[in-house]
């Protein structure tokens, strides 16, 4: 298996070498991504994944509960990725913040990109939904936003917090845009943009 600490990238691994749980997991990433969430019904990742419907109730008593893993991982994979492209010691301040949308790059360039699953939530899950799906939502967007200070603060510690929704806006564009267009370079252009928005607060 391919670990990064904790975490193990289950589409990376060989369905056939996966316990039940993983196996049902996978083959839910694999078949959300592709189709949405909604689109994409029970009896379908029973099937594909090769398990019996007992065994799917067993580990996932819900659809919700499995949509919700699904996020779990969705993140730990954007989180993953962001930190490798924004804590390097060889960049500077100002590298490591602009290393947001290298991140995003190396994401709309990966083969199963189809957008971003939380973004897609805002219209799919509606607050009737399974609460925790709507609080895995919202901690992705609140882990975003964050990071996005953090790592402003530390270049622009005067007007971050006045930048931030700027940079916010230019990230969820980039994810947008590059889904629409199927055009990974959004990033390059919106990475000009942010790094001329903190050229200009400098001023």
């Amino acid at each position: 298996m391919q670990h990064f600490g904790e975490f193990v990238d289950l589409r990376l691994e060989d369905p056939k070498k996966l316990d039940v749980r993983s196996r049902i997991l996978r083959t839910a990433i694999v078949l959300f991504n592709s189709n949405g969430v909604h689109t994409t019904g029970i009896d379908r990742i029973i099937a594909e994944s090769g398990v019996a419907k007992m065994s799917f109730y067993k580990y996932f008593p819900s659809k919700g509960k499995l949509v919700a893993e699904y996020l779990r991982f969705k993140h730990q994979c954007w989180d993953r990725g962001m930190t490798f492209h924004t804590t390097s010691p060889e960049k500077d301040d100002t590298e490591k913040f602009l290393g947001i949308f290298d991140f995003l790059k190396a994401w709309f360039l990966e083969p199963d990109y189809k957008g971003c699953p939380f973004i897609r939530g805002l219209s799919e899950f509606d607050p009737g939904y399974e609460p925790e799906v709507l609080a895995c939502t919202a901690q992705h967007f609140d882990s975003i936003q964050i990071t996005v200070q953090t790592l402003l603060k530390v270049i622009r510690p005067d007007d971050y917090k006045k930048l931030t929704p700027k940079i916010m806006s230019l990230i969820a564009g980039s994810i947008v845009l590059a889904q629409a267009t199927k055009n990974p370079g959004i990033a390059d252009v919106n990475k000009q943009v942010a790094q001329s928005l903190i050229a200009l607060h400098s001023s």
